[in-house]
């Protein structure tokens, strides 16, 4: 079966552009995504090794559960990673295996690939925890206030106090994951409070009334953005 790279553009990505080497801003360490394939198109995360531009790259091969996942020589993958605000994509051969004793595989140098921005636009529904480091309201325990959703443009901050009021500025500390990086990400985060609403939780009449925030951020974290993009992913 020929391999083909998926180019189909979600509701989520914009137009996808041709890209050059240099722009994926390559680096020794980068986590990488491996679409195996398959019926299934099977994902896999690894890390990169090394590479001599335009002869190979030199990948670990990934693991699962703590056993090196079964690939052959020869076997057509795509090859997917996150840098900047940018999904970029291409199409690879492994054309060695070398698992003894380090557990490394050499690839082909892409040919063509593809760079998909990002929409910092996107808007998901969340309950991630959130941190207000504004000293007006210090000594809050980090459960009373919560994500009610987040873009990579600003976000709705729920919880038992007001944080300001409108047009005042607000600071939020993130605690993630991101699997794509598979790193645990600690953003901090400033923005402008765009209003302020009072809400009461329904059919629950002994809780008590909580303010819910319309946060717009002044600069886009390109780590909230890949954030929102996993969540998206899952939701799918």
């Amino acid at each position: 079966m020929k391999h083909k790279l998926t180019t189909k553009m979600t509701n989520h990505e914009q137009a996808i552009k041709k890209a050059k080497f240099a722009d994926m801003k390559f680096q020794v360490g980068q986590r990488v995504q491996l679409i195996l394939e398959s019926a299934g198109a099977h994902k896999q995360y690894t890390s990169v090794i090394g590479w001599v531009e335009n002869e190979f790259l030199m990948l670990r091969v990934p693991q699962e559960d703590g056993w090196i996942v079964h690939l052959r020589e020869g076997m057509n993958v795509e090859v997917r990673l996150f840098s900047g605000l940018s999904i970029f994509t291409f199409k690879s051969r492994i054309n060695t295996m070398l698992l003894n004793p380090r557990n490394y595989m050499l690839m082909s140098f892409p040919e063509e690939i593809f760079e998909t921005p990002m929409r910092a636009h996107l808007r998901v529904r969340t309950s991630l925890p959130v941190e207000i480091l504004n000293a007006s309201i210090t000594g809050h325990n980090l459960g009373d206030f919560h994500l009610h959703d987040i873009s990579g443009g600003g976000t709705s901050v729920v919880g038992p106090h007001k944080l300001g009021e409108v047009d005042s500025s607000v600071k939020l500390r993130l605690r993630f994951d991101l699997q794509s990086t598979g790193k645990s990400e600690d953003a901090e985060m400033t923005g402008t409070i765009q209003n302020v609403e009072l809400i009461h939780h329904a059919n629950q009449s002994d809780s008590k009334p909580e303010y819910q925030h319309g946060i717009r951020f002044h600069e886009p974290d390109a780590r909230v953005v890949l954030l929102v993009h996993e969540l998206k992913e899952r939701t799918d």
